[in-house]
């Protein structure tokens, strides 16, 4: 069992505090593009620390100095910021997921269906089925949402891109019927004819499409 890290040192700690104070100013700036410049900066860093900090938590794993690596304070720091678990409830893909999960049902209300297809380094790939098709009406709306979702929920989201539905199997035709005219059927054949109109060796039949019958 680890021991838990000790106190932060004093300028660390105050360096917390003072991020946190600088992240409510501009949550709170009249300036919306100062804000969204803002919001991209901290993504931005947020991408590239947490990739290299999954790499090293992977190293001091393989090597048995993950205990001791977060006995440190500061190291511990930010693992927890950044989420020391690598377990599928910190997997991208399933976090991605999970929000998609939320907006699935204003999609389906639109009569379309939504797939995450993969989520990797910040990048997510949607799949819009259904009336959310890219070339529908509601699509650009119900992209928006679902794109304004992600961005909200995943620190480390670049931007989602959009693939295009499985093709569907061309439907399979029928054989069209093969047709006897009625001609055919009704023509007499050269001993018919020699017979005056009935096969040898054949029963004689009723009035048939103006021929008279054998006597």
């Amino acid at each position: 069992m680890s021991a838990e890290p000790g106190p932060l040192p004093p300028e660390v700690a105050a360096a917390v505090h003072r991020l946190d104070d600088l992240v409510r100013a501009f949550e709170n700036h009249p300036d919306a593009t100062t804000q969204d410049l803002f919001v991209e900066v901290l993504r931005t860093v947020d991408v590239l620390h947490r990739g290299a900090l999954r790499r090293l938590a992977a190293l001091l794993e393989a090597r048995g100095l993950r205990a001791e690596a977060l006995a440190d304070p500061q190291v511990a720091l930010l693992f927890d910021l950044y989420g020391r678990d690598d377990d599928d409830d910190d997997d991208e893909r399933s976090r991605a997921e999970d929000v998609v999960a939320r907006v699935r049902p204003l999609v389906e209300a639109h009569g379309g269906r939504i797939e995450v297809v993969a989520a990797e380094d910040g990048v997510v790939t949607i799949r819009l089925l259904g009336a959310a098709e890219p070339r529908s009406e509601p699509a650009a709306t119900l992209r928006g949402l679902v794109e304004e979702a992600l961005r909200a929920e995943l620190p480390e989201f670049v931007r989602m891109d959009l693939t295009a539905p499985p093709p569907q199997a061309a439907p399979r035709q029928r054989p069209a019927p093969v047709l006897i005219p009625l001609s055919a059927l009704n023509r007499s054949g050269p001993a018919e004819q020699a017979q005056g109109g009935c096969a040898s060796g054949h029963g004689c039949g009723s009035q048939s499409y103006g021929r008279p019958s054998c006597r």
